[in-house]
């Protein structure tokens, strides 16, 4: 077992014990009260998901690491796993959370 590998337990142990819980507790809806008030359980859910994709995408990359599949045929997986991973992630509570600001956003009386 060399460093790189000791990392990449490590990066794996990290991910998993800091992103999967809070992950997993804001898909089932639990929050903190401060974050709760702000947020819809929508927002909350969409957050959840984002945070499992990037915990997906950041374990994956360590795991071809261990298995040894850093190969260029499987660079298209290396792609869709690391930056796009990523992007749709934020892309997923970016969308969420504009949408349901604006669906909460009560019009304004108009005096005639």
């Amino acid at each position: 077992m060399n460093t790189a590998d000791v990392f990449a337990w490590s990066w794996i142990l990290g991910w998993t014990l800091l992103v999967l819980p809070l992950s997993c507790a804001l898909l089932r809806g639990r929050a903190p009260a401060w974050v709760r008030r702000r947020a819809t359980p929508r927002m909350l859910r969409a957050r959840g998901i984002g945070g499992l994709v990037l915990w997906a995408s950041a374990v994956t990359s360590s795991v071809f690491q261990l298995t040894g599949a850093l190969a260029d045929d499987r660079f298209h997986l290396r792609v869709l796993a690391g930056p796009v991973a990523v992007l749709a992630a934020i892309l997923l509570v970016v969308v969420t959370d504009v949408s349901e600001r604006r669906r909460r956003r009560v019009p304004f009386a108009t005096s005639q």
